[in-house]
């Protein structure tokens, strides 16, 4: 039977509480699309977003933002792409960067919940790789960028996916509670 993603910690702060969940966590080929099948949790909804992008260090403001964010750390990855991917459209430079690097960090682990690891490896070294990008070019000498320390998260991350580029993966990698990467 399926399962869907669970969240690495159900407890972990919300950023934008204001705006429920969605009913269901979309894994492609296996739950309804969310925009483009009738039975999706989005089809026919149009959701409001700021009208014109907020600057970066405007974050605290940015509700689309900080929805992915929360998306992303309660499992909803499918979705937290999608929220990002609305101001990555818009966003130029370092904000575009940081943007993309956390849509493929996301993006990864659908493919880790799909247990896909080609496209896990690829999504999660290309993504990774933009974060580390946004360190060396945000103004932060802490490399914190858009209220995330990146550094932490990079070390957070890497830690996460480094058994996934193993040989052999065993089923007990995917189980793995102790690195969670928030």
């Amino acid at each position: 039977a399926f399962k869907q993603p669970e969240p690495f910690d159900k407890n972990w702060q919300r950023y934008c509480p204001h705006k429920p969940f969605p009913p269901y966590r979309h894994i492609p080929s296996v739950t309804p699309h969310p925009i483009r099948d009738p039975l999706g949790h989005s089809y026919g909804i149009e959701e409001e977003h700021d009208p014109e992008l907020l600057p970066p260090e405007f974050w605290r403001q940015n509700e689309d933002y900080l929805y992915g964010v929360d998306l992303y750390n309660f499992a909803y990855w499918w979705e937290a792409h999608e929220a990002w991917e609305g101001l990555w459209h818009q966003a130029e430079d370092t904000y575009r960067l940081f943007l993309q690097g956390l849509i493929q960090v996301s993006a990864s682990l659908i493919k880790y919940h799909m247990r896909m690891l080609r496209p896990l490896r690829t999504l999660s070294t290309a993504g990774r790789d933009k974060l580390r990008q946004v360190v060396v070019e945000c103004d932060d000498a802490a490399g914190n960028y858009m209220g995330i320390n990146l550094p932490a998260f990079l070390n957070t991350a890497d830690a996460f996916f480094a058994p996934f580029f193993h040989d052999t993966v065993p089923e007990t990698i995917y189980r793995q509670e102790s690195v969670k990467p928030l």
